[in-house]
């Protein structure tokens, strides 16, 4: 499965699964939990939430927020966690929260501060009206539990933290959702919904040709075939935030594990021991890299190449009248070269971009199944758009470099776009190189010295053990190039903050396989929560956001 669809289907069952399970507070079966919300001990939570207020240049509703905290936990059991259980009963959402408890009448006193009066029931069981809903609490041991109904609360564990497991030590917040508790009914629900949202996408595109509208259904109902493939074979989907101050950084982790012996598990085990040949592609210190490494399970072929095909489809859909005929010659040549790719089972490669010195990069380059086939679509496309005004210049075969064919494109630079004017000039210059397969695209002013210094790298790092993704962002180098092409009060704000935290200025998207799925990772350092801080503060002073 490829990794987007893996974060869509994953964030789609959490929402779905939550969505049902968090409104309602219903009587609790002893059986299995279909979700859990894990919330850290209270005492980290808090500090981990006024570093995080103090980051992004709000320190005084941290303040508030600890002030309100302090006031409205009173006689909870701040070392420990907060939970919630939810189960189905029947067809309904039901669930019981779980809070610890250091002192009851304490607690009890703080509601009574904000109007709540709970009335003793006997045998620790109390009946509260909240907000005109009653709700009912007993405690146990040191926890109090709390739910709808009083029948909720007959047998409780003693001990609910352990349905937490690890998550309060690893994520202030968390959801972990056991898809196969989910009942059957609940789990078409969502399929049908999913089906329901990718039928109307498929509706709204507009101007296709019969035989383009059938392509349509087929890579739609392919989808779904996916979508229900998911469900089916999903055990669990945790989606986790985390704030680490001592690393200076917030998380946020999507992660999925399949049944075991189930299809997808499969296709996980075919990512791992992934190795590329393109780790070393990208500039020294580029303000942006991207490593990204896959390999496609053969019963996902078809449905990559349906999805393929709809793109193409699509694009060609946007080409000027006058220009179909063109566009649909040059994409059915890709489409060729990419097809092939995907059949051969392996997608490898790299990009970057540097703006070091006010000055554009880029690079990105990886493996293709015929590096031959995509030089000769490269010349039909020459051939099309020659004589067009405004069109690229190419020129082939201007040289070679350890086996692989130089080629050049000189793009025109409108005129009137004064931003592009900066960053490029009169004109983009786009060196290329093809080999038996693989291929480099470098734009650089140092023309065919950048190109050669990528394939030099490239030649460097074969076969390194990679993960399917890695991305890393450095803000600070791209709001320093952003406000040198177009000042912004804004970006002024947010650069004069990012530069005091050089070495934290990142955002960093992972992806890493685990036993029987996959997780990604979102990292974003404490340089750019405070940049952004910055930028919203100093927007609402000057009258922005």
């Amino acid at each position: 499965m490829r990794f987007r669809r893996f974060v869509v289907c994953a964030a789609t069952l959490a929402v779905v699964a939550g969505g049902l399970a968090i409104p309602a507070l219903r009587a609790q079966q002893p059986q299995r939990p279909v979700g859990i919300v894990s919330i850290a001990p209270l005492d980290r939570l808090l500090q981990d939430t006024t570093y995080l207020l103090r980051a992004v240049n709000v320190p005084e509703v941290g303040g508030l927020v600890s002030l309100m905290a302090n006031q409205y936990t009173q006689g909870l059991d701040r070392s420990k966690p907060i939970g919630v259980s939810v189960i189905f009963e029947g067809e309904m959402p039901t669930a019981t929260i779980f809070l610890p408890m250091s002192d009851r009448d304490q607690f009890f006193g703080a509601l009574a501060g904000m109007g709540i009066e709970p009335d003793d029931l006997g045998d620790g069981l109390f009946e509260i009206d909240a907000s005109g809903q009653t709700i009912f609490a007993k405690q146990t041991g040191g926890w109090m539990y709390v739910a709808q109904t009083e029948q909720a609360l007959s047998n409780v564990p003693a001990d609910p933290a352990q349905l937490l497991g690890a998550l309060p030590q690893q994520y202030n917040l968390a959801v972990s959702i056991d898809v196969q508790a989910v009942p059957p009914q609940m789990k078409q629900m969502a399929i049908e919904g999913m089906r329901t949202g990718l039928e109307r996408g498929m509706a709204e595109q507009r101007g296709l040709s019969p035989e383009d509208l059938e392509k349509a259904k087929q890579v739609s109902e392919a989808n779904i075939q996916q979508l229900e493939q998911f469900v089916t074979d999903t055990e669990k989907v945790i989606v986790g935030w985390n704030v680490v101050p001592s690393q200076q950084h917030v998380t946020i982790d999507v992660a999925a594990q399949f049944l075991a012996g189930s299809k997808l598990a499969g296709s996980m085990a075919v990512m791992k021991d992934l190795k590329s040949d393109y780790t070393q592609l990208g500039f020294p210190g580029a303000a942006i890299k991207v490593n990204f490494t896959s390999k496609i399970a053969e019963e996902e072929k078809a449905t990559q190449i349906l999805n393929l095909r709809n793109s193409f489809a699509q694009m060609e859909n946007l080409a000027p009248a006058a220009d179909k005929a063109l566009a649909k010659e040059i994409s059915d040549g890709l489409f060729k070269i990419l097809e092939q790719t995907i059949q051969e089972g392996v997608f490898d490669g790299a990009g970057s971009v540097s703006v070091a010195d006010d000055t554009f990069r880029a690079l990105i380059g990886g493996r293709i199944s015929d590096g031959k086939a995509l030089e000769a679509e490269l010349k039909r496309i020459a051939q099309g758009v020659s004589g067009k005004p405004k069109a690229p210049q190419f020129q082939f075969g201007v040289g070679q470099y350890k086996g692989m064919n130089l080629h050049k494109v000189t793009v025109p630079v409108d005129a009137s776009d004064r931003n592009a004017q900066k960053m490029f000039g009169d004109s983009v210059q786009i060196n290329l190189a093809t080999g038996d397969k693989s291929y480099v695209i470098a734009i650089d002013p140092t023309g065919d010295a950048a190109l050669k210094a990528a394939i030099d790298r490239i030649e460097s790092s074969q076969g390194e053990k990679v993960a399917p993704l890695d991305a890393t962002v450095q803000a600070t180098q791209l709001l320093k190039f952003a406000q040198s092409i177009a000042p912004n009060p804004l970006l002024d704000n947010a650069l004069q903050t990012i530069q005091e935290y050089a070495g934290k200025d990142k955002v960093q998207v992972t992806a890493r396989m685990i036993d029987r799925g996959a997780m990604y990772r979102i990292t974003v350092e404490e340089g750019v929560l405070r940049a952004a801080g910055g930028a919203a503060k100093g927007g609402g002073q000057n009258g922005g956001f």
